[in-house]
């Protein structure tokens, strides 16, 4: 995997699923300058705080293939493998694929990060094991934490 940060702004981001993984993906990427469509039948309650805008909208809809028709990166987080894998099919090779349920039909996958002034650290196992990212990911921030003490001392 190559390592990268995107900038999405201008760019359209289609989630298709409502659930749990589906908002912690979306809370990630609220916050950036792009638009997203969010596809599912049911939402995950703290979607339902949402106001939908001109780059928010909670489609709610079961998916079909014309929910991907703009897209530039989908993320697919069901708790249907049929659907998953559905949409997966549909993609086209120049939309980029996060399947939450099955990296081998992953174009990219989300890193661990850690911001900590003006870093940004990603931490990864690679999606094989989240146990151990988390694991040093919190080394990581008590070291920044006790190296920013030692600066101030």
């Amino acid at each position: 995997m190559y390592p990268i940060q995107l900038n999405l702004a201008g760019k359209h981001v289609v989630i298709v699923g409502g659930g749990k993984i589906a908002w912690r993906k979306f809370s990630k990427l609220v916050t950036e300058p792009c638009s997203i469509d969010i596809v599912s039948p049911k939402f995950h309650d703290a979607f339902e705080m949402l106001q939908p805008s001109e780059r928010l909208r909670l489609i709610r809809e079961s998916y079909h293939k014309a929910h991907l028709k703009h897209a530039d990166l989908i993320i697919i987080a069901t708790n249907d493998p049929q659907t998953n894998n559905q949409v997966a099919l549909d993609a086209l090779p120049s939309q980029w694929i996060n399947h939450t349920g099955d990296q081998t039909q992953s174009d990219f996958f989300n890193m661990l990060t850690i911001e900590h002034q003006d870093l940004i650290i990603g931490v990864s196992s690679n999606g094989q094991n989240i146990e151990r990212t988390k694991r040093y990911a919190a080394k990581i921030k008590t070291f920044l934490a006790a190296d920013e003490e030692d600066m101030h001392e």
